[in-house]
Formats: C-alpha cells, structure tokens, sequence
C-alpha cells in the first residue's frame, strides 16, 4: 500500500453527482429513455418483432440504467441492485444488465475520497493512517471501500460514503420511483410500491455509518459464542456518519467459493447459511438483511464472517414465532389454525376476517410457498418458483388476495428472495425441514405429537 501521501493527489474513478438537481436531471433523462424504448418496444411486438427483439430492447435499457445508476451512486444504485436480486421480478435479460452494478461499480476519485475522510475527522489523513490504498477494495451503493493501517498499526478496511448521498436519497428515491413506473412494462407497480418504501427506510438507516459500527459492535457479541461465524470489529473512534472504520478481514467471497467447491460441500455450506438466518430471525429476533453473498466471506480458518451492517431489522418476536406457527399448522395438517395466526401476525389488514376463506385451498396455498417444509427430506431448490406459482394461485382464487403481509415484513421477505435466489443458482438440496422444526421446538412452539 502507497505512503507517498502527494504522489497519491492524482486523479482515479470518477465524480460523483452530489448536487440533488444534478442528480434529477441525470435519472430524468435515462427515464425518458427507457420510457420511449419500452414504448417502441411494445409497438414492434404489435408489429411481429418476437421474442428476440423484445429480449434486445431489455438489454438495451439496462445498459442505459447501469450507466446512469452506477454514476449516481446511492439510492438510484441501490435500487438497481435489489431489483436484480430478484430473479422473478425482472425479464432475465433486464436482471443481468442490472446486476453489474453488484461488481462494475465505478469507484470515486482518489482526491473525493481524501476529502470525505478529511473532513469527517478534521484531520490530515497522514495524522490517522499509516498506508492508505488509494484503489478501492470494494465500490457500492453508498460508499466505497479501501484497505489501510492505522498509525497504532492495526489492518482495517475503511468504508468512505459519497459525498451528497445522503443528502439526496429522498430525491433519488422519489425520481427513480417514477422513472421506473414510466417503464412498468417489466415492474409491476404493486411491488414497485412495497420495494420503494422498504428501501426508503433502508437506506436512511444505511447513510449512518455511525448506526452501522454499532450493529457490528452487537452483532460480535451475539456471535462470541457461536461457532464458525463472526463479524468484524469497528473502530468506533475512528468511526463518523460518512466514514465507517473496522478490521481488515481476509476471505473469498461466498458465492466465489462455492463455485470451488463440490456439490456435496457447496450443500453444506449452504445449509449452514440458511441455519445462520434462521437463528437471526427466529431466536436473535434481528435480521442481517442484506443477504447478498458478497457480504459474507470465509476465511482461512473455514469461519463464514459477515459483512455490511448498514441495513439490520429488529423484529417484535411475535412475528417470527407466528411465521413458525404457521409452519407448524402444516406440520398438524391444521390449515384452519392458520387463519387466525396470519390475523394475529398482522396479514390482511384490518378487514381481513378469517373465516371467510377456504382451510382446503389455503392448503394448497402452502403446498406452493412453503414446500420445503413439507417433508424430512432434501429439498431442490432450482426448480422451485414459489412467485410465479402463487401468482397463478392467487389468479385462480381472488378470496386470497386478502393475504397480504404487513409493511413491517417486506424485509423479511426481501431476504427470504435472496436466500431463495441463491439456493437456486448453486441447485441446492438441503433439508430445510429438519432445521425448522428444531428451531420451532427450542421456541416451544411444536405441537408434540
């Protein structure tokens, strides 16, 4: 790493747009453009385009968005990210232009990040660090990340948010909302709702870097003395809103490493993943929600640690346990318990009335988004579709519709597609069941039979 402090003055990466009218003109015009492609697109399948043509303007319109979102940062680069996380939201085409933003992220200059780190500190960056590599380690949505030593000698990673990102989020948020309504002929405007609300209160949370090295402070407590996982640990004096300093961590990144691995081993890994999670909602009652698999790394010891802490949900525990009871209605073949749990846990709102919906389709229902759980067995993931499925399932009986989760949940879920998702791309069979069931049994809430 550099310690020619003047030689490192050069100019890499890019400037980033702070200014919010900047910022609106920039996501104005890639909405325009999207619009009128998906506009023109619609009229050349009423011309006979087919399926090739309609395939090209959605890789099209997402070279245009990566574009424009990977240069804006913040929550126009966010939002991209969490829509390509979503394998059935999107057109496959659209998703895979939109998840270069999970890893082409174009960094900010060396000089803007000096400056953000000078100015959270009111200090020289020479007076805090003994090396600082001026290339990033990592670039995402609100900052970037760069390995350094601090003058007591110590590795770390010191993550520098983009300067006006903050400031602009509710801008970023209330345009690109639109841009993409505009072009809602690949997002659906129901869900599009329920995302931008979550990822307005997401991000807020996000923006304090402050708010993250406290989750990571909690987070190494709850995991002292679980075996295998840990999260790294912050530098809360050398920690600001805008600059975030913790321990230098080196691993390979989930994904890269199951990649490596055999499939035998890669089910292992994953299944240790999902345990992860399942403990965080259902016994810690608070959830790491950002499930992406570059935010968790195993190291050289085979210990899975995990990473940015921006976004973590606390839950009351009425809510996962009920989630529990439901499973265990399907466990009983009970599905007419179920009814009154899902009021109890807030699904359906106010109007909602239990007894007007049928035990004998709900059952069906559960068939669909909640087969792993069914039986004493691996389950494969790949071909499952629960989305899609319960979609036709909710086209067939309208009664459901009532069945909406409350707004405190959509987190909840968002993760669950996450860890959906890559379940699915590695083709993952494991027992979801059996680790269930424990955990419904260590809460007390098991019907023993």
């Amino acid at each position: 790493m550099a310690k020619d402090w003047e030689k490192l003055a050069g100019e890499k990466g890019e400037r980033v747009k702070s200014g919010k009218f900047e910022r609106m003109l920039k996501l104005g015009g890639v909405g325009a453009g999207v619009a009128a492609s998906s506009l023109a697109g619609k009229m050349r399948n009423l011309m006979g385009g087919g399926d090739e043509a309609r395939s090209d303007n959605h890789r099209k319109n997402a070279e245009r968005m990566v574009g424009v979102l990977g240069e804006l940062k913040g929550a126009s680069m966010k939002i991209g990210q969490i829509l390509s996380a979503d394998p059935e939201m999107l057109p496959p085409e659209f998703a895979e232009g939109l998840a270069k933003l999970q890893k082409d992220a174009p960094p900010m200059t060396w000089n803007t990040v000096k400056k953000q780190i000078e100015t959270a500190f009111d200090l020289p960056i020479e007076d805090i660090f003994d090396t600082f590599d001026p290339d990033p380690v990592g670039a995402a949505s609100i900052g970037q990340v760069h390995r350094a030593k601090l003058r007591t000698g110590e590795d770390v990673a010191v993550k520098i948010q983009y300067p006006g990102v903050a400031d602009a989020l509710e801008s970023d948020i209330d345009t690109l909302r639109s841009m993409l309504v505009l072009g809602r002929s690949f997002v659906e405007r129901e869900r599009l709702d329920h995302y931008f609300e979550e990822i307005r209160t997401s991000l807020m949370n996000e923006a304090d870097y402050v708010k993250e090295a406290q989750n990571l402070h909690r987070f190494q407590d709850y995991l002292k003395d679980k075996p295998k996982v840990r999260a790294p640990k912050p530098f809360m004096e050398w920690t600001r809103p805008t600059v975030l300093v913790m321990e230098y961590v080196v691993g390979t990144k989930l994904d890269v490493a199951l990649e490596a691995m055999d499939k035998k081993d890669r089910d292992i890994w994953l299944e240790r993943w999902v345990a992860l999670y399942v403990w965080m909602v259902h016994e810690l009652m608070e959830l790491h929600a950002d499930p992406h698999p570059g935010n968790f790394l195993i190291d050289k010891n085979d210990t899975m640690v995990m990473l940015d802490f921006g976004s973590v949900r606390s839950f009351d525990s009425a809510f996962p346990d009920g989630i529990l009871k439901v499973l265990d209605t399907v466990w009983q073949d009970e599905p007419e318990r179920a009814f009154q749990i899902y009021k109890d846990i807030g699904f359906g709102g106010k109007d909602y009335d239990p007894t007007k919906l049928d035990p004998v389709l709900l059952d069906q229902y559960h068939s669909i988004v909640l087969a792993p759980f069914y039986r004493d067995e691996p389950f494969s993931f790949a071909p499952w579709q629960p989305t899609f499925e319960s979609k036709a399932f909710m086209m067939r009986h309208p009664s459901f519709l009532v069945l909406t989760p409350p707004p405190d949940a959509l987190m909840y879920f968002r993760v669950l597609s996450g860890i959906k998702g890559l379940l699915s791309r590695f083709d993952a069979k494991i027992n979801i069941y059996e680790l269930a069931v424990d955990t419904a049994r260590r809460r007390g809430l098991l019907t023993e039979t």
